[in-house]
């Protein structure tokens, strides 16, 4: 599957392709989009600004993944 990715402040974001999801645990769950938005902060982020105001590096994983 496509995702948009972005590796590093102030780059641009690419088209990648990655694994599709997959549910191998019993606590696993899949979940299905059915939209998905842009927000300031996300540009914020990609223009690098979020990176002097937070301190955290790229890649940003807030929850747990696996894959």
């Amino acid at each position: 599957m496509k995702a948009v990715r972005l590796h590093e402040y102030t780059k641009r974001p690419v088209v990648e392709d990655v694994p599709e999801p997959r549910v191998t645990g019993p606590l696993d769950v899949l979940v299905e989009i059915g939209g998905a938005g842009l927000c300031r902060t996300d540009l914020h982020i990609v223009e690098g600004q979020w990176a002097r105001k937070s301190g955290v590096r790229l890649p940003y994983r807030r929850w747990p993944t696996r894959g």
